[in-house]
């Protein structure tokens, strides 16, 4: 057994069992995707892609579907949504294109992508995590806990489908691997740099609300330049920063139309008066007539609406009065609403797939919305059983937070900068997630919450990963003295 674990390169390791995880689950018949809830037509159309003609109930919700129509003339529909994913898309399909030669897309081409730097990225990070443990036995702890996690269907299926979150996932994981892998070997260099930025670009484009990563991402590349001294470094750094920001800007400014309306409607109705008791005084904060307080705890959806949301007379009397800034504002000067928004935030953001898309395709003749529970451990511990809310969330972080100051204290004592600027990165990664509870709070109050803030619990499970090797890593260090 000694023999067969010396001989075993533990990050291979992982990224082979996560590839024969995602292959049985996305690949192999039953195979696993997520059903539409209705979001795909705005990536799909812009992208030349249609739902092949079904019943709508075999479409929406219910039911899995991995084939797609390509449009064979030119496609004149109206781009309503601007994102990086279309990047993924349309290599897909160019994929797909030159080895089917039809008209119909596979999905399936594009989940290959998406394992494909979930792969690199999971290398990097299991390389990184497991160079401080010599203990074999705990290398293979380490690497099933990273399986457990990071392969877990409730994030692998998401590659077979058009969410956002698909992108959200293997770039997170890639741009922060590849961050704390320069930071652990001294491999800042401009290969990695640029490999950092385009994930990280890639990342931040996916979704609107997550255009805010481009600042915090040239905050951590300042520190780069300040911390390194190879010109080339600090050039590509700078480089960066101006393309990261530049982006981050143009990405925010991209919310516009019925998209930004329907965000702007439930960050008052679902958010600023959700379940208050005067919902009149505050609306008066806004300068927004009481009478609009008959929208409290309304839906932009509504089948038969107190108000048509798309009415003119409620963009200039209602929509108006308001912006991100004032209800930032607001929630400043009312802690208890902020902290009732937080709870609710916290509460939703452990459920990493949503409960009403199934994932079996309609001929396997699974239950309507049937969802698989095929290596789903991790994710069903954390919807079920792992206590939620905002204090336990608080508890959670404060004590990730106090290992990673004793070991940014430990590392600085030493003098070791790439020792300091992995722990700031792991801080990055931490941030980042919890900048989307807050952005969703205030840009679109409760309103499929656990989708929006679903980057909380990509780096909620970074952090645990982290956490657990520091752990073992100190029980190995202290055996190795004994």
């Amino acid at each position: 057994m000694k023999n067969i674990l010396n001989k075993i390169n533990y990050s291979m390791l992982s990224v082979i069992l996560f590839l024969l995880i995602s292959i049985i689950t996305l690949f192999i018949p039953p195979i696993i995707g997520m059903a539409d809830n209705g979001d795909y037509y705005r990536i799909i159309s812009q992208n030349d892609l249609y739902h092949l003609p079904k019943e709508n109930e075999d479409i929406f919700f219910g039911y899995f579907n991995k084939s797609y129509g390509i449009y064979k003339y030119n496609n004149e529909l109206e781009t309503t949504l601007i994102s990086t994913q279309s990047t993924f898309i349309k290599l897909a399909i160019f994929i797909d294109k030159l080895i089917t030669k039809d008209d119909v897309f596979d999905i399936r081409f594009l989940s290959m992508i998406y394992i494909i730097i979930q792969a690199v990225a999971l290398y990097f990070i299991s390389r990184v995590l497991l160079e401080d443990i010599n203990n074999k036995k705990y290398k293979v702890i380490l690497v099933f806990l990273i399986t457990i996690i990071f392969s877990d269907t409730a994030y692998i299926a998401y590659y077979n489908s058009f969410y956002g979150e698909s992108v959200n996932i293997c770039c997170f994981l890639y741009s922060i691997g590849i961050f704390l892998y320069m930071c652990k070997f001294n491999k800042f260099n401009i290969n990695n740099l640029i490999l950092f930025g385009i994930s990280t670009y890639l990342l931040l484009g996916s979704k609107q609300q997550l255009s805010p990563i481009g600042i915090l991402a040239s905050i951590l590349l300042v520190r780069v330049i300040f911390l390194k001294r190879d010109i080339k470094v600090r050039i590509v750094s700078i480089i960066l920063i101006i393309f990261l920001i530049t982006n981050s800007v143009y990405f925010y400014k991209s919310i516009k139309g019925d998209f930004d309306y329907i965000n702007r409607y439930h960050a008052i109705t679902r958010g600023v008066l959700l379940y208050e008791e005067e919902p009149d005084k505050i609306l008066n904060n806004f300068d927004i007539y009481n009478q609009y307080s008959l929208l409290q705890n309304e839906i932009f959806f509504e089948k038969i609406p107190m108000v048509n949301p798309d009415d003119e007379r409620l963009k200039e009397e209602f929509y108006s009065k308001y912006s991100v800034f004032s209800i930032l504002l607001y929630y400043i000067k009312n802690p208890k609403a902020l902290i009732k928004m937080c709870d609710l935030a916290f509460k939703n953001s452990y459920s990493i797939r949503p409960k009403v898309m199934g994932n079996y395709e309609k001929y396997e003749g699974k239950a309507y919305g049937k969802r698989s529970n095929f290596f789903v451990l991790w994710s069903s511990f954390k919807e079920s059983i792992m206590p939620k809310g905002f204090i336990i969330s608080v508890i959670y972080i404060f004590i990730y937070l106090i290992f990673s100051y004793k070991k940014y204290i430990k590392e600085f004592k030493l003098g070791n900068l790439e020792g300091l600027l992995f722990e700031e990165g792991l801080l990055y990664a931490l941030i980042i997630g919890l900048s989307q509870i807050f952005i969703s709070i205030i840009g679109a109050g409760d309103a499929d919450l656990s989708k929006h803030v679903f980057m909380y619990n990509l780096s909620f499970d970074l952090m645990i990963v982290c956490l657990l090797s520091n752990i073992i890593s100190k029980k190995d260090s202290k055996g190795r003295i004994k």
